[in-house]
């Protein structure tokens, strides 16, 4: 079978490392493209342009710093005119652990995630699992309690706002790797843990259920959506995973499937989200290497009317991919010193929504998947590079369903963009 090449020592990682010692073939800052896009502001966070995660609403941004460029903590930004952002406040969190995800659980309740960094696993002083805020006074959330977990912690939290259960990908002593955890979350300043879920081989004792030569360390969850009773899990290089929660106490694998183990596709399943109200699932990979090390991500959309063997109905690029390099025909993508291809999904959408995704340094994208058997691309935004970063790596997007505009965060340097999509 024939496979694209695959770089077998790729330059990668989530923090600076990511980025160091990278063959850069950029001399001059990118400008500014667009399509059906305009900007309606920008932010640079006041030097924490190194931004991660987005929650926006009632008329505040919470932006978790990646931690590239060194920042640890949050900016929080007052909103309430679009077009003038004011920072309001910024926390700093300790290096020990990654605070990059945040989650607004309602217009009281703030929560980031505690990832210790493997260097600071034996501080007793460090806690991994999530943080919980009391954010009655949004520009000064005040800081409750842990809630503490195995390992390293949390690195992605979900909340089922239906059911009002977490979904987090963590540690649990005597599982390998991040397993699905599961929290009640009735009470939110005290989470109760309540269930847990795993792939068989996962657990200590068990014989792996994927191919270790392929798979590798890559047999764990990154992140768990809300799917009626189900969670829809992106399992990293093990493929889409799905649990029954009925019983959130008990939650029972139903399957896996996993192209990246039978074709050699890239792996680094992120998400599998079904929007609310629909029968399609979006699923999306990583790209977590720089210059097109390995084949760039991308996003498929699967048939989920039989949810015992979904299909997948189609794919989308938004730039024409050789099919046997699989990499963009235009090199200009695989040059930059940093990433190309998927990363985070506006999670928030609905089945009438538009899918809103970054694709690192070609900016946001727009696709209406009203038909997903052939989903359209229908907008871009490309920020103008600096002279420090002369491309961008956008990471995560938001759209604020209170005034429709778009948030988007930029993981090595160029910071919160708002903009407005005009199609």
């Amino acid at each position: 079978m024939s496979r694209p090449y695959y770089n077998p020592k790729p330059i990668r990682g989530g923090g600076p490392e990511a980025y160091i010692g990278v063959d850069h073939q950029l001399t001059e800052p990118w400008p500014e493209e667009s399509s059906n896009v305009k900007l309606v502001a920008h932010s640079d966070l006041n030097g924490w342009g190194d931004a991660f995660q987005i929650q926006v609403g009632g008329g505040y941004c919470y932006v978790a710093a990646s931690g590239v460029n060194g920042h640890d903590g949050m900016t929080i930004l007052d909103v309430k005119d679009p077009a003038n952002p004011k920072i309001v406040n910024q926390i700093t969190d300790s290096p020990a652990a990654r605070t990059h995800k945040v989650l607004r659980i309602n217009d009281e309740v703030l929560i980031t995630n505690s990832e210790i960094r493997p260097s600071f696993k034996d501080d007793p002083e460090v806690v991994g699992g999530l943080r919980i805020f009391d954010n009655t006074d949004p520009v000064h959330p005040k800081f409750i309690n842990y809630v503490e977990v195995d390992g390293f912690g949390i690195h992605r939290p979900i909340y089922d706002r239906k059911r009002k259960l977490m979904y987090s990908s963590g540690f649990r002593d005597g599982y390998k790797g991040k397993v699905l955890l599961v929290h009640d979350m009735k009470d939110p300043w005290a989470p109760e843990f309540i269930g847990l879920g795993w792939l068989e081989g996962q657990k200590d004792g068990e014989s792996p259920s994927w191919d270790p030569e392929i798979v590798g360390d890559g047999a764990w969850i990154h992140e768990g959506n809300p799917f009626g009773n189900y969670v829809t899990c992106g399992y990293w290089d093990s493929g889409i995973v799905m649990f029954d929660l009925t019983d959130p106490a008990k939650p029972e694998f139903m399957w896996r499937q996993n192209p990246h183990e039978t074709h050699g596709w890239p792996g680094c399943y992120h998400t599998f989200l079904v929007p609310d109200g629909s029968e399609f699932a979006i699923v999306t990979h990583e790209t977590t290497t720089v210059n097109c090390d390995h084949p760039p991500a991308f996003v498929t959309f699967y048939d989920m009317r039989n949810i015992n063997n979904p299909i997948p109905v189609s794919t989308f690029m938004p730039h024409e991919t050789d099919p046997i390099e699989m990499r963009p025909v235009d090199k200009k993508w695989s040059q930059t010193g940093s990433r190309y291809g998927a990363h985070n999904v506006w999670l928030d959408m609905t089945k009438d929504d538009l899918m809103y995704i970054c694709w690192f340094n070609a900016g946001l994208r727009i696709v209406d998947w009203s038909s997903p058997f052939s989903p359209k691309e229908v907008g871009y935004y490309i920020p103008e590079g600096t002279k420090e970063r002369c491309c961008p790596q956008s990471n995560d997007v938001q759209v604020d369903k209170e005034t429709g505009l778009i948030y988007m965060a930029d993981r090595w340097g160029l910071g919160l963009h708002i903009l407005e999509y005009t199609g």
